[in-house]
């Protein structure tokens, strides 16, 4: 089998040739048809996350280290399983749950993967999706997309269930209420689309960049908000007032700062982004006005498994995705960092990857 991984963080990824591993027990291999690139996947190149302050997550204090296979957005035709798996078809295609415990503790045994404190997702804590194929430690972690492109249901693994997920955390949302998705690109839009999907359409597109939020409009953001030269001025000018909710898929301290003066008594601040830094809030804002601060990073496979009904019945619109081949894997990481992609990238998967 042939991948693309981090050899070194901080380095361009390294085409790797391998043996092409045989499932047992439980295992599924699948022949990876296509793979979505997702921003985590720059920081997970990189090494480390930014917490603020000169404080730095590194990932191989946590366990990671290369080498690695990235993407975590991967769909895959099954090429064969263990002598244990059961109700699995050999030759169907299917979406891939990449958010993976340790199969052992409380969490896992609920279904709530994502809770894991040990969790071992595909592209960084195990193999991952740019590559010919990947091995699956059960068959639970493999979703139906029948009637749906591939290409297009790639992106549901990460940037659907994450933006999903974010929105659960604001329902239910009055159709009177105001939500502000700030950051525009894969998620940002994604998440239009599934807030629209769920009957809500009062959405602030917000961005610094227009050319987004003109793509933001056209996936049906009600109104955009300019947030370098507006900020919360234009938020609260489209609202008439302060907001219901925002969904903050940048997470940086300039966004996470328009939480405080924006928000209404009993708003909702949800953080998925990981660009980076720390948050300064006045804590006696959050006692007065009952705001909420929440963190939302996945979701779990039940929620997958929703995402993609509400989709095969027509409920959520997707947006249109560049394919291009897997050998571009690098340069779609470099140009996604510097902000050069709208919309969403996925990794045509080809036998000569």
């Amino acid at each position: 089998m042939k991948s693309y991984d981090v050899a070194e963080w901080g380095r361009p990824l390294q085409a790797r040739l391998r043996d092409t591993p045989v499932p047992t027990g439980n295992e599924v291999l699948l022949k990876l048809t296509h793979c979505g690139v997702c921003h985590t996947d720059v920081h997970v190149r990189e090494g480390y996350f930014d917490l603020g302050g000169g404080i730095k997550l590194f990932l191989a204090d946590r366990g990671i280290k290369p080498p690695v296979t990235l993407g975590h957005e991967p769909v895959g035709v099954v090429a064969a399983v263990g002598d244990k798996v059961q109700g699995v078809q050999v030759g169907k295609t299917y979406l891939i749950n990449p958010w993976i415990g340790c199969g052992n503790c409380r969490m896992c045994a609920a279904g709530l993967d994502n809770l894991c404190q040990t969790m071992r997702s595909v592209g960084f804590g195990s193999q991952g999706g740019f590559a010919t194929h990947l091995l699956i430690r059960d068959p639970k972690f493999l979703v139906n997309i029948d009637g749906l492109r591939p290409e297009q249901a790639a992106p549901l693994a990460c940037s659907g269930l994450t933006t999903y997920s974010a929105i659960k955390k604001l329902l239910p949302i009055d159709p009177s209420e105001w939500v502000a998705v700030i950051g525009c690109g894969g998620l940002g839009l994604m998440a239009i689309a599934v807030l629209r999907g769920l009957g809500h359409e009062r959405v602030i597109a917000c961005d610094i960049d227009d050319h987004k939020l003109d793509a933001a409009r056209e996936h049906g953001a009600a109104a955009t908000c300019n947030i370098k030269s507006d900020g919360a001025t234009r938020l609260m000018q489209v609202a008439g007032g302060q907001i219901y909710g925002i969904l903050d898929f940048v997470g940086s301290p300039v966004t996470a700062a328009l939480a405080a003066p924006t928000l209404r008594k009993g708003g909702r601040y949800v953080v998925s982004g990981l660009f980076g830094g720390a948050a300064t809030v006045p804590i006696p804002v959050l006692a007065m006005r009952e705001i909420s601060i929440l963190g939302s990073f996945v979701g779990n496979t039940s929620d997958l498994i929703d995402l993609v009904d509400l989709v095969k019945r027509g409920r959520v619109k997707l947006p249109e995705v560049q394919t291009r081949p897997l050998a571009m894997a690098e340069q779609s990481l470099t140009e996604l960092a510097a902000g050069k992609i709208i919309g969403r990238v996925v990794l045509e998967i080809g036998n000569d990857a």
